[in-house]
């Protein structure tokens, strides 16, 4: 293409610079002056420079990568594709310095059109923008059939550039694999990526055969192609999520967390990742990186499309749940953050009443937790006033009110409300889920039959002293059901069995530990007490022992 055709081309472009210097954004707007440029804004900061894309559309967007505070020039790209403010036919150019590079390439769910590293001049600037430019015009038609979802065009265009542009052929052949797989057309794009990979091992077909074949149930290879993407290059964050997202469907959780931390530590400003990780966590009974998850989300969510008041809920919600009964310096340390966290929460959300419900009703559930039933009685009246207000709460405001009932002992009021949510929504499985968590004993019909199974399946382990299989069993069981008291007593008491057997409670300690704290609140009356009373006991006897008699006699698990 020729020169006097590039300057046409910028002629016709609207262009925003994104900086935090007033002196870098008047020589970044020179330079494009000079290029052709006529159409050019400014912003100092990511808050002006999304409310300038809202407002209108920029062609061309040069964007600094460290603005200072606020936004970054990552979380910027990232909103306006979110908030599809910016979208693919928009040229977006990220400006970094060499020491940041690596930490925006790893990034690499959300990459811009190009980088250009500093220090920048005209002509360096002009040879990388021309050049990513003259790209972005020869598949302007394609991303703009993208934007509108035609990917059946889209993979038509894509034919007509590689005859044409031969240059280009390998974006063409990537740009289509994706296409087929957005068109769940995923043995086409498993043939794109063989033939491409045949010719050449290019990463991004391995990682894109990898998605396909994951998407499809062959995971032996796709684990393969993972692996090898991870070889190659660490930064390739989407292949520790896919990696995750495989072992998670082995049902091998503890690989998969270990994979979503990989890709934390690839890319520590993602919120979602971040949240992704706490979920692991808790199914693993990881009670720290738990926590620390949570406050990740918390951190990086200020001031970010993914800002959530959940995430602050889910937090305190968990620390109730580690401090619950532990009333010592350190539990009261943590439920004082918990508590810090609450009120910021509501202060950053003030106008909003749904917030201050939730974070009343969560308020309740920490107060109870360090055993200061004045003030989780206060904080109930509270919360039950502002619920009566409202007209139609949303599903987690009422799940937290189901919690906040259980933490003050209201356990019947608690089961009439999660037994009406389960009705009003029959068909939510993820609500249902949690209901059945909630609950003492499973409410869903599904729930209470897999509760069942597993039951009797850990006391057949349990009598056949296979002791180590029946923990196993009865863990799965209170990862699904962890509010269950008779689940939980289980696991304490085939727990006591194993390390009775093996003289050492060792491995075992934060586990049971856990058991007993989601049983602590029954009271005397309740059928489970003497044999939550007696396992206390035991457990206390066998910590205290420095040997113990192996031999001593099991005890029989109820039904």
């Amino acid at each position: 293409m020729q020169q006097i055709d590039v300057i046409k081309i910028y002629s016709t472009k609207k262009c925003l610079i994104i900086d935090d210097f007033t002196e870098v954004r008047g020589s970044l707007k020179r330079m494009l002056k000079a290029f052709g440029a006529s159409h050019i804004d400014t912003a100092a900061s990511g808050r002006d420079a999304i409310h300038m894309c809202q407002a209108r559309t920029y062609d061309i967007v040069l964007c600094d990568y460290n603005l200072g505070t606020g936004k970054d020039g990552q979380q910027i790209l990232e909103e306006l594709r979110y908030l599809r403010a910016l979208t693919n036919t928009s040229l977006f150019v990220m400006i970094t310095a060499e020491s940041s590079r690596q930490m925006v390439l790893g990034a690499l769910e959300c990459q811009p059109d190009d980088y250009i590293t500093k220090p920048i001049t005209q002509a360096s600037l002009r040879l990388r923008l021309d050049k990513a430019l003259i790209k972005h015009q020869v598949f302007f038609d394609i991303k703009q059939a993208i934007d509108n979802r035609d990917y059946h065009r889209g993979l038509a265009l894509c034919d007509q550039v590689m005859d044409g542009h031969r240059r280009y052929a390998a974006d063409c052949l990537r740009i289509k694999a994706q296409l087929h797989y957005l068109l769940n057309q995923h043995e086409e794009a498993i043939t794109l990526y063989r033939e491409t990979l045949a010719e050449k091992p290019h990463t991004w077909a391995k990682l894109g055969l990898g998605k396909t074949l994951l998407a499809t149930g062959e995971l032996d290879e796709a684990e393969a192609l993972l692996l090898a993407v991870i070889e190659e290059d660490t930064r390739y964050v989407e292949a520790h999520d896919l990696l995750a997202e495989l072992y998670a469907a082995r049902n091998d959780t503890l690989t998969a967390q270990a994979y979503t931390t990989q890709a934390t530590e690839v890319s520590p400003r993602s919120v979602v990742r971040h949240r992704q990780l706490a979920a692991l966590a808790e199914q693993n009974h990881d009670d720290d990186v738990c926590i620390g998850s949570h406050q990740n989300a918390i951190k990086w969510g200020l001031d970010s499309c993914h800002e959530s008041a959940q995430d602050t809920f889910n937090y305190a919600r968990k620390i109730a749940e580690v401090v619950n009964g532990d009333t010592s310096a350190e539990g009261r340390a943590k439920a004082k953050q918990a508590m810090k966290s609450l009120d910021r929460v509501v202060k950053r959300f003030a106008e909003d009443s749904a917030v201050a419900l939730q974070a009343k009703l969560v308020e309740t559930q920490v107060h109870a937790s360090q055993k200061d039933t004045e003030a989780a009685a206060a904080a109930a009246a509270q919360a039950h006033a502002l619920y009566e207000e409202t007209e139609d709460p949303a599903i987690e405001t009422s799940l937290d009110c189901a919690r906040a009932l259980l933490a003050t002992g209201r356990h019947r009021e608690a089961q009439i409300l999660l037994v009406r949510l389960a009705r009003e929504h029959p068909d939510d499985a993820d609500l249902i889920a949690k209901i059945d968590a909630l609950a003492q004993e499973p409410v869903s019909e599904p729930g209470k039959k897999l509760a069942g199974d597993l039951t009797r399946q850990g006391i057949s382990q349990y009598e056949a002293k296979q002791y180590r299989e029946a923990i196993d069993t009865f863990t799965e069981a209170i990862g699904l059901y962890p509010k269950h008291i008779g689940l939980n007593l289980n696991l304490v008491q085939v727990i006591l069995a194993e390390a009775k057997a093996r003289q050492n409670l060792g491995e075992y300690t934060s586990l049971y530990r856990r058991c007993l704290r989601q049983v602590t609140g029954i009271g005397a009356n309740h059928p489970q007490f003497e044999r939550f009373s007696y396992l206390q006991r035991q457990i206390k006897k066998l910590e205290a022992a420095t040997t113990s008699d192996s031999s001593t006699t099991t005890a029989q698990l109820p039904e």
